[in-house]
């Protein structure tokens, strides 16, 4: 049975929350603790599948609480709740929750996130990812950048200027992200050559996926590649990051996701990028054989890998603590089917997205073949035309 721990310091809304949950008593074995000091005991001698925290508590808080889980037992799902208006807050928390709900919370979409992420860690637990893994002679690292990007954005005292100071000593990633932001994929009417302008322009949920992509894409020198292409990787990257964030938008997805929605489109063929360097000339050949033969790419790395390039991405983003609705979302890319989404999340944009997107380019290519059995799922079949239009594509998926 799973052991969930539910944390709240308001005994009112914490019995409120014990009430509305037990029609799950048969599939969970609950607790709930008054306060984060409470929770803290009981993390300290029990170990929890899952812990619920609420944010707003006073030490400690709800940022403490799940720090201490993460230490003390790093398998634990964590999920963070706050009321409207503690965005700010919630930010501050960033690779200590896997997931931020809204309170109040409803029962039925609690227990789909906890099943969805339930089934992401039991995913990435698969002994054939880690093997693959400790095969690899090259591993990107978390780039400096991004971490010192995160660190100024938690800081109370956070400022445009610092975050364009930070960013500017990157003469890399500088260039990349004012590339972008006067590339047509933003189509601004004015030419920006100040990294400071250009964030300010994207705003910060464009630019810090931007830093990590840049930077995570720049670790790997092109000549080590083989045939692969990294300006191909960057570009196609980022066309499916703004598709994704798109019908995110069109669905009526909450701004989080549709964040979420533009980090996983970035992000998405980071493995191809890992095995592309790790296994050059082999890699090369899959690739070959891919295109000549209209299999998937993903499909001949699961048999010669025991794992696709999207259990190798989704692997090590989880490692960096980035939020399960990113690492969902890359991990089921192209096999959505495979997840356990009945909803409308990061997931079903980005695989909507590329698949819309190479349709366009290759209608018998691999990615012509969208999950209709997952969009079904989702109510969502009848919108891909919907999606294709605003794309400004004639797709063949509909």
């Amino acid at each position: 049975m799973i052991e969930i721990l539910f944390v709240d310091d308001q005994p009112e809304e914490l019995a409120e929350l014990e009430k509305t949950l037990r029609k799950f008593r048969q599939e969970w074995s609950m607790e709930f603790a008054h306060g984060g000091a409470e929770a803290l005991r009981k993390v300290e001698s029990n170990e929890y599948d899952v812990v619920v925290c609420d944010l707003n508590m006073p030490q400690p808080s709800g940022t403490d609480v799940l720090r201490q889980v993460q230490k003390k037992w790093p398998k634990a799902v964590r999920i963070l709740l706050s009321k409207r208006g503690e965005q700010e807050q919630a930010i501050v928390s960033t690779g200590v929750a896997h997931q931020h709900l809204a309170k109040p919370c409803d029962a039925d979409l609690l227990e789909m996130v906890i099943s969805d992420t339930l089934a992401l860690r039991y995913h990435m637990e698969n002994d054939a990812i880690r093997d693959l893994v400790g095969r690899l002679d090259h591993l990107p690292t978390l780039p400096d950048t991004y971490t010192s990007l995160v660190a100024e954005l938690n800081s109370p005292h956070s400022s445009l200027a610092r975050v364009g100071d930070i960013i500017r000593r990157d003469v890399s990633i500088s260039a990349k992200i004012l590339q972008l932001v006067n590339s047509s994929f933003f189509g601004l009417p004015v030419h920006v050559t100040d990294v400071s302008h250009a964030t300010a322009l994207l705003g910060m949920n464009v630019v810090k996926p931007l830093v990590l992509s840049s930077g995570l894409f720049e670790q790997f020198a092109p000549g080590s590649l083989g045939e692969y292409s990294l300006a191909h990787l960057f570009d196609h990257s980022a066309e499916v990051a703004l598709a994704a964030r798109c019908i995110s938008q069109l669905e009526g997805a909450a701004s989080e996701d549709c964040d979420d929605a533009f980090m996983a489109g970035m992000l998405h063929d980071l493995g191809q990028l890992v095995l592309a360097k790790n296994f050059s000339a082999q890699y090369d050949q899959m690739r070959e054989h891919a295109i000549e033969t209209g299999t998937s790419l993903h499909e001949l790395e699961r048999a010669e890998f025991q794992a696709s390039h999207a259990d190798l991405g989704a692997y090590l983003l989880g490692l960096w603590g980035l939020p399960s609705p990113i690492v969902e979302a890359i991990v089921w890319h192209h096999t959505p089917y495979e997840s356990t989404h009945d909803r409308l999340t990061p997931l079903a944009s980005v695989h909507a997205a590329e698949a819309i997107l190479n349709s366009s380019r290759n209608p018998m290519g691999e990615a012509s073949g969208i999950s209709h059995e997952f969009l079904s799922r989702l109510r969502r079949n009848d919108r891909v035309s919907v999606w294709s239009v605003a794309l400004g594509i004639e797709s063949q998926l509909a």
